[in-house]
């Protein structure tokens, strides 16, 4: 006997858990089949919200409001955690944008303060051409995972599987998988949907990236440094520290290689000599998209086929929009904001 449902969620990261959150608040019932975070790029992320990003030090689009929708939601769910960001200049041309961008006024409410010498600010740093404190937060993503899937085994919504599209049958009474039928199915499934399925001709861009977890002595502020890379402090000597980006060996194992790289990047924050000893080394593949904009929506021919994926890697600050607007969607047909709506990102793809 099938399993009847509203939605069949593939994929239990950030996007997949809080979507599910979402549709159970309005009454919808859904199933959410994962592969034990196996493929999760959501389990090796470190959830960082930065307003002021890349070599060119801009404001994310819609930060401002993003970051508002999300300090809320994942405050609600106990995983939002605020610390500013100190985001040390590489150059003279970075320090110069910095100094104009400290005059920005949409920029000015995330900047906390300029430095423009290496010890300005902290004597243990080597700020040689300063930085900019900002405004920013962390969101516990195990944690947040973790209590989603409790909450959804214990009502039952939790199914540990492997998902493979082609075993997926699209009826006109509904999807069918596996003894489960479904009115709809959403793929938030990261990287994987770049990969095979229905929405692999989109303009998918992802990227591998590694972590460490590490003991250390070096000096702990009350903020996360950032050059190239970050480092978070956890607190009694521990840190969290990556990240690189990688194109072409897309998979989920860890390298020497770059494991030696992101000690000597941490190592190298610092004016003085600091051990490092690392207690866990991973890697995982962020769903990066052509334009960093997520992917919402329905498949153009199949009616019954939706995405919620590619948030990347500002993946905490987008989704709860994301999750909102989607939901809103499928309950409420509204319209999705054109620069995430799928159809256009898939015309773009292959037109």
């Amino acid at each position: 006997m099938e399993m009847q449902v509203d939605f069949l969620i593939i994929g239990q990261g950030l996007a997949g858990s809080m979507l599910a959150q979402g549709l159970r608040a309005r009454g919808k019932s859904v199933r959410v089949v994962d592969d034990g975070w196996k493929s999760s790029a959501s389990q090796v992320a470190a959830g960082l919200m930065t307003p002021l990003t890349g070599r060119r030090f801009t404001l994310t689009k819609d930060y401002p409001q993003l970051f508002a929708t999300a300090r809320q939601a994942l405050t609600a769910a106990e995983v939002f955690r605020p610390m500013d960001v100190y985001r040390m200049f590489v150059d003279e041309e970075q320090r110069s944008k910095g100094l104009k961008r400290a005059e920005c006024s949409s920029c000015q409410p995330f900047i906390r303060k300029i430095t423009q010498h290496q010890g300005e600010f902290v004597a243990s740093l080597t700020d040689a051409f300063g930085g900019a404190m900002m405004q920013g937060a962390w969101v516990d993503l195990p944690k947040l995972l973790a209590d989603v899937r409790a909450e959804l085994t214990a009502a039952g919504c939790m199914i540990e599987d492997i998902f493979e599209p082609e075993e997926m049958r699209d009826h006109p009474a509904g999807i069918a998988w596996k003894g489960v039928r479904a009115g709809g199915v959403i793929f938030c499934d990261g990287y994987k949907s770049a990969l095979r399925g229905p929405f692999k001709d989109l303009a998918w861009q992802p990227a591998k990236g590694e972590a460490l977890n590490i003991t250390s002595d070096a000096p702990q502020g009350a903020f996360i440094l950032n050059r190239e890379g970050w480092a978070l402090p956890l607190g009694g000597g521990r840190w969290r520290t990556g990240t690189n980006w990688q194109w072409d060996q897309l998979d989920e194992a860890p390298t020497e290689g770059q494991k030696a790289k992101l000690i000597a990047r941490f190592q190298g924050y610092f004016a003085q000599p600091v051990g490092v000893d690392v207690t866990a080394h991973v890697a995982g593949v962020r769903p990066c998209t052509a334009d960093n904009h997520p992917f919402l929506g329905t498949h153009p021919t199949r009616p019954r086929v939706h995405i919620l994926n590619g948030l990347g890697p500002r993946g905490t600050v987008w989704a709860p929009t994301a999750v909102n607007e989607m939901v809103a969607y499928l309950i409420d047909g509204r319209p999705i904001r054109p620069e995430c709506d799928v159809r256009r990102k898939l015309i773009r793809a292959v037109g």
